[in-house]
């Protein structure tokens, strides 16, 4: 995996980028960061990042924050009574090769912070993110950019990809937040992606709330060539489907919305935020719907 990085070292702190691409990522030490000396310049002032360190029980523990100072101030005003930070990770771009803005560093630390959640592996501190600034072609390109993140983010130690709802089943008390909150119907899946050329995928979903089972139904598309972080259950459940032409002629149970985007994709995809109801508006907002 490593072979595939172009990493370069300056004492503790790390730089990764990989070959023909716009992503940069960091491994900043945090006591270095307080000091002023992270070790490397950082050119874009777009970032988000995450801070690792341990809580007073001694668990792994996170914050997850966004900056348009890049790592002036932001990273090192999160002093935690109940938290030694460690390392603080920046996710950016190539200043001169990025898409990030106010809405894309938005909606990747929404992303970031839900997969936190999700893989269950660490204590998060982050209260609160929102992700309604990013336009439809902004979150295709935060999406194909965190395909790739979580696997260069595991290289240097933060594990983001076991455990997570895009490689297992979704969670008990997941399931319980949309037997509650989300409407029986159907929803609509669309997602241009990258892989394909930019090839848009469509589908239908239709949600039994009394069964709490999420309904892929005929004539979705599927996308035939397999991609990143696939769960081998989906994996398993697509190469059983009755396809022509990449379209879907038959129903296909499953159980929860990222499980019905992954067949879909052929790849790890956050169905919450691309499955979307009759308004327009992506269904992650039923999940989110007490907190407004």
């Amino acid at each position: 995996m490593i072979s595939r990085y172009i990493i370069k070292l300056n004492g503790r702190a790390v730089e990764m980028s990989k070959p023909n691409s716009t992503i940069l990522l960091y491994k900043l030490p945090y006591d270095a960061l307080k000091k002023n000396d992270p070790g490397f310049i950082i050119s874009n002032h777009f970032i988000v990042y995450i801070l690792l360190g341990k809580n007073k029980e001694g668990k792994d523990t996170v914050y997850v924050g966004k900056s348009k100072n890049s790592i002036k101030l932001r990273p090192t005003a999160h002093e935690d009574k109940n938290a030694c930070w460690s390392y603080c990770f920046v996710l950016t771009q190539f200043k001169e090769r990025s898409f990030f803005n106010d809405g894309t560093i938005q909606y990747l630390e929404n992303s970031l912070n839900q997969r936190i959640n999700e893989v269950k592996r660490f204590y998060n501190t982050t209260k609160t993110t929102n992700s309604d600034t990013a336009n439809d072609d902004d979150q295709c390109n935060c999406d194909d950019y965190l395909d790739e993140i979580y696997h260069m983010l595991d290289v240097l130690g933060l594990d983001l990809i076991s455990g997570s709802e895009t490689e297992l089943d979704q969670s008990d008390d997941e399931e319980q937040i949309f037997a509650d909150c989300l409407p029986d119907g159907i929803y609509t899946f669309s997602r241009k992606i990258k892989r394909l050329d930019n090839r848009m995928l469509k589908g239908k979903m239709r949600y039994d709330k009394q069964r709490h089972k999420f309904i892929l139904l005929k004539g979705s598309d599927v996308a035939t060539e397999s991609g990143i972080g696939l769960s081998p259950n989906i994996d398993k459940a697509r190469n059983r489907a009755s396809l022509e032409n990449e379209k879907l002629l038959e129903e296909i149970e499953l159980d929860s919305p990222s499980a019905c985007a992954s067949f879909i994709t052929g790849a790890a995809c956050n169905g919450w935020m691309y499955w979307k109801d009759t308004d327009g508006n992506c269904i992650d907002k039923y999940r989110h719907q007490d907190e407004q």
